[in-house]
Parts: structure tokens; sequence; C-alpha cells
């Protein structure tokens, strides 16, 4: 029995992946907005352009560590400093062929933004991906960066995909599963890999 790693590319995703390599191709940033559960981290592993090298940023760094983390990313011996962070922003605004991913942007400490915005303004695009309170703080506090990015609402994927994807289970018993969990993908993942243990454990199909 093999489970399946990855979520349905339905059609909504299939165009916000295409959306995304068009942005990030030009030099341009992106909000992923959507609420818990819907899939924002999975869906962020399937960007994957093969001209830009991905690089991931912990949102929940210090300042001073948010530029050095991504300068360690591309292999540059770089150590964390306050002393160093503006050289260490300057070197990334330099530089070129790659694309930072932040996940968990909500957690972002709000003295990150105007040093973000000096990368996204050099040309070095940025794709986050939060709760939708990130959309109202930039609205509120930093409407300068929302204006540069373009915000794709992710939703969740709709019990039909679920069926066709999820093919070792009855559509049955997709729909009550997808029911119980309320549409949320990894709580919907989390029950489907323990029917999936379940069945192995008893020898059943």
């Amino acid at each position: 029995m093999k489970r399946k790693e990855t979520f349905i590319n339905d059609k909504r995703r299939v165009s916000y992946l295409a959306a995304i390599y068009n942005r990030i191709y030009r030099g341009q940033s992106v909000l992923i907005e959507g609420d818990y559960g819907v899939g924002k981290s999975r869906f962020l592993n399937l960007i994957q352009p093969q001209k830009l090298r991905g690089v991931r940023v912990e949102t929940l760094f210090n300042i001073h560590e948010l530029p050095a983390s991504i300068l360690q990313e591309l292999n540059y011996d770089v150590k964390a400093t306050y002393r160093r962070t503006p050289r260490h922003l300057k070197q990334i605004c330099s530089l070129s062929g790659f694309f930072i991913v932040m996940d968990e942007s909500n957690d972002l400490d709000r003295r990150a933004w105007p040093y973000l915005k000096r990368i996204i303004d050099a040309g070095v695009p940025i794709v986050f991906a939060g709760l939708p309170k990130v959309r109202t703080y930039l609205s509120s506090e930093h409407p300068d960066i929302l204006s540069r990015l373009k915000t794709l609402v992710l939703y969740p994927i709709v019990v039909e995909d679920f069926i066709l994807e999820y093919k070792d289970f009855e559509p049955e018993e997709i729909e009550q599963i997808y029911v119980h969990t309320r549409g949320d993908m990894r709580n919907f993942k989390e029950v489907c890999t323990d029917c999936w243990d379940k069945a192995k454990e008893l020898n059943h199909s």
C-alpha cells in the first residue's frame, strides 16, 4: 500500500503555480493567503521552477538572522550579527538566480518588513504564505509593500478532488472523512493516514 505524499493539483492550484512562475521569473513577488489547514505549506512544496533556486527562510528568526540565513542557504560563509546586517542586505540585493520562500509569514517580526521591501525592490522575488491577517497588516502598516505583491487566496480542495485522488477509498468513505474534518486538509490527511495504517495492520485493502 503506497501512501500519497502530496496533495492534489486541482485546477485552481495549477493556475496559481503558473501565475507564481510568471511572477518570480520576472523578479516579482507573491503572497499566498489561506486559513488554517488549506494546504499552504504543501502548496509551497509544489513550487519548483527549473531556472531559479528556492531559498526557504525561517520567519521566527531575529531581524539580524534573516539576511544571514538567506546567504547561508546560498552557500555563503557569513555570521548573523547586527553590525553586519546592512552588508548582508546589500549583498542579497546584488544577487540573482534565486527566489525566497517565507512560510508562516504572520510570524515575521514587524521590523523585518522594511528589509524585505528592499529585497523585493532589488528584483529578488519572495513567495510569502500566511494567514489572512498578513494582508490585513500590510494593508494597514505597509500598503506600499502590499502593492508590490500579487495575492493568491488558497481554498480547501473540494471533496470531489479527494475522491479522484484517493482511489483506494470508497467515495462514500472520502465524503465522510471530508465532512468529519470540515475540509481541513491537514486533518484530512492525518485521518487517511490512520486508515491506511489500520488497514495495513489488519491486512485489508
